[in-house]
């Protein structure tokens, strides 16, 4: 069994990096728990995503968990958080990565303490003690609104010398993106069950997630009724959301050939990006814009990307954002802060032309759509 031994500022640098990577299980072992704007950035906000795994054991007894943690936690429905009395243990499973550390999950611990973390590789042996304890501990269904002072001035006190920072986060954000994601992936999914895809579209080189985008804009531009048009704020009440889209798709027009431009759009993007950052082409980055929907809606803000903002700015900005190893809210708002009059749905809209088979096209037309399908976002 080899081991890593992190502390200061790796230490928290570490936990977040994995935290926002993980894909399956965020296991969490801490009898101190601290504010929600500190464990925030202490752990991101990729435990709310419909497929994580999401375990906090604590010990609300002898120890604590911070009443508004534990209100944002349990604000996601797949968060459990259980008590085992007298827990001592800080443990951070995040898929098979494991930190065994000194450091309860409080803004203190990490922050302005010298704590030590050893990372354990072939976890095994700890997931199967997690289990058990946690077969052990109790359900939480409520906590005090405000632990001993006694306690908390001494685990997790806001009056400290600053050792190290905690990563940035933007508070309710991260991961609104993802989250959105996880959502269109849900309906992806429940489209092909109910209509077995279009044919003549798989033929034609659509991915699920594009064919999903034709559908949207047929049901907001194309269909007779453009019904999704009154939903790009309300949420609408349906029954059966398999007949509704077994409706829908049965009226959805597609000739062989027709929408090709749309394939050429994406496949001209990807031939364009990344950019070279030292030499850019003005023309290049037109032709991105170009391909944007959301800046066809918005057309007077096109000229001005090009006209307040240095070629090489925007370069950089857009390698960024396409060639990082996982993207959040929090990633595409620190890029659009880099370009002026490039926005949430222009970011969105690159990603999703960039990564077709990754990630969905997310604008108007398509959050009109899934709010028409009864989902809210």
């Amino acid at each position: 069994m080899s081991t890593i031994i992190l502390s200061g500022q790796h230490l928290v640098n570490a936990l977040r990096e994995h935290c926002d990577q993980a894909k399956e299980r965020i296991w969490i072992a801490s009898p101190y728990i601290g504010n929600f704007k500190d464990v925030q950035k202490i752990i991101g906000g990729n435990w709310m995503r419909s497929h994580i795994d999401f375990r906090v054991l604590t010990d609300v007894e002898s120890g604590f968990i911070r009443h508004d943690t534990y209100t944002g936690f349990i604000a996601s429905p797949h968060t459990e958080i259980r008590s085992l009395f007298n827990l001592h243990a800080k443990i951070y499973l995040i898929d098979d990565w494991c930190l065994l550390t000194s450091a309860n999950l409080t803004g203190m611990a990490f922050s302005a303490r010298h704590e030590v973390g050893q990372v354990v590789s072939g976890p095994e042996q700890v997931v199967k003690l997690f289990d058990q304890w946690w077969k052990k501990a109790q359900a939480v269904s409520s906590v005090p609104p405000s632990p001993s002072k006694t306690v908390t001035d001494k685990e997790d006190s806001t009056k400290y010398k600053v050792l190290y920072k905690l990563p940035k986060y933007t508070s309710g954000a991260s991961d609104q993106f993802l989250k959105k994601c996880d959502q269109f992936k849900e309906f992806a999914s429940l489209y092909e069950s109910v209509t077995g895809r279009n044919q003549q579209m798989v033929d034609d080189g659509f991915t699920l997630y594009e064919e999903v985008d034709y559908f949207f804009n047929f049901l907001y531009h194309d269909h007779p009724e453009m019904p999704s048009k009154e939903y790009t704020k309300v949420v609408r009440s349906l029954t059966s959301r398999e007949e509704e889209i077994r409706r829908y798709f049965k009226s959805m027009s597609y000739a062989p050939g027709s929408g090709l431009w749309r394939l050429e759009r994406r496949d001209r993007i990807r031939e364009i990006l990344p950019f070279e950052i030292q030499s850019p082409k003005k023309k290049e980055i037109r032709e991105v814009l170009d391909c944007l929907h959301c800046l066809h809606s918005y057309g007077w803000n096109k000229p001005k990307i090009l006209a307040e903002n240095d070629p090489r700015s925007i370069a950089r900005a857009w390698n960024r954002l396409i060639q990082a190893p996982s993207i959040n809210s929090q990633l595409i708002k620190e890029v659009i802060g880099k370009i002026k009059y490039f926005g949430m749905s222009s970011a969105c809209e690159l990603i999703a032309w960039y990564y077709p088979e990754k990630y969905p096209m997310i604008n108007l037309n398509s959050e009109s759509g899934m709010r028409f399908f009864g989902y809210t976002i």
